[in-house]
């Protein structure tokens, strides 16, 4: 089988997975988006600002919570390159396949953020306030990006470990190491996503800066999927 049969073979597989948790996935989300637009309508009342209320509840924890299920279940709860195994057995290129799962779950978790994010700027803001639009157009595009790093930055960790117990790993290194400014927030996507919100920048970094390092974390995370994968 050549190379794009495997990744729709892969992106076919992964979709059936997400599938098959389609009930659970959608009460979820209606709990947390109802949750997130709630804090956004406290935040309006008490005139909190809307990075605040971007920054914590959305990015902080349901962003890399949600990339953290959605790749534990698209990998099936194991390493990413095994749970391609059932393609590989009939001769679909197991990187190929890799590839595929990876591209349904970079696009189901920037989807995914996109939402919340949109249900928490509905509570903060009127619909109908001079700079909704372009608030909501760059907070989408930020939450579109971040969930996709995440989702391939996930798959990359769960090489590591038994039964891809690195994903999990990584979750608790980047709420911990991630939370903070200096050298040992930069290999985490957490600091990087809080600088486009306007937060506290890793290292000084640019809002520019930010967004190459999340495109540089992305980059290598694929390539490192790739690379750690026997073709």
């Amino acid at each position: 089988m050549n190379g794009v049969t495997g990744v729709w073979l892969g992106a076919e597989l992964a979709r059936e997975r997400l599938r098959g948790m389609a009930l659970a996935l959608f009460l979820a989300f209606a709990s947390s988006c109802s949750a997130l637009y709630a804090l956004g309508v406290i935040a309006r009342r008490s005139d909190g600002g809307v990075d605040g209320v971007l920054e914590v509840p959305v990015f902080g924890l349901a962003l890399p919570v949600l990339a953290y299920l959605l790749s534990e279940r698209l990998c099936d709860a194991q390493r990413l390159d095994r749970s391609v195994d059932s393609l590989a057995r009939y001769g679909a290129d197991r990187r190929a396949a890799l590839l595929g799962v990876l591209l349904v779950s970079a696009l189901a978790t920037a989807l995914g953020g996109a939402l919340l994010t949109l249900a928490a700027l509905l509570g903060l803001h009127s619909p109908h306030a001079g700079n909704f639009g372009s608030e909501l157009g760059m907070s989408l595009a930020i939450a579109a990006s971040s969930g996709a790093v995440y989702a391939v930055w996930f798959g990359a960790a769960s090489l590591f470990g038994k039964r891809g117990g690195g994903r999990r790993w990584a979750l608790i290194l980047d709420f911990v190491l991630g939370a903070g400014g200096a050298a040992l927030a930069v290999p985490w996507p957490r600091g990087h996503a809080r600088n486009l919100l306007g937060g506290t920048p890793v290292l000084d970094m640019s809002q520019s800066g930010a967004w190459l390092a999340l495109l540089v974390i992305g980059g290598a995370s694929v390539a490192l999927s790739v690379a750690r994968t026997p073709s």
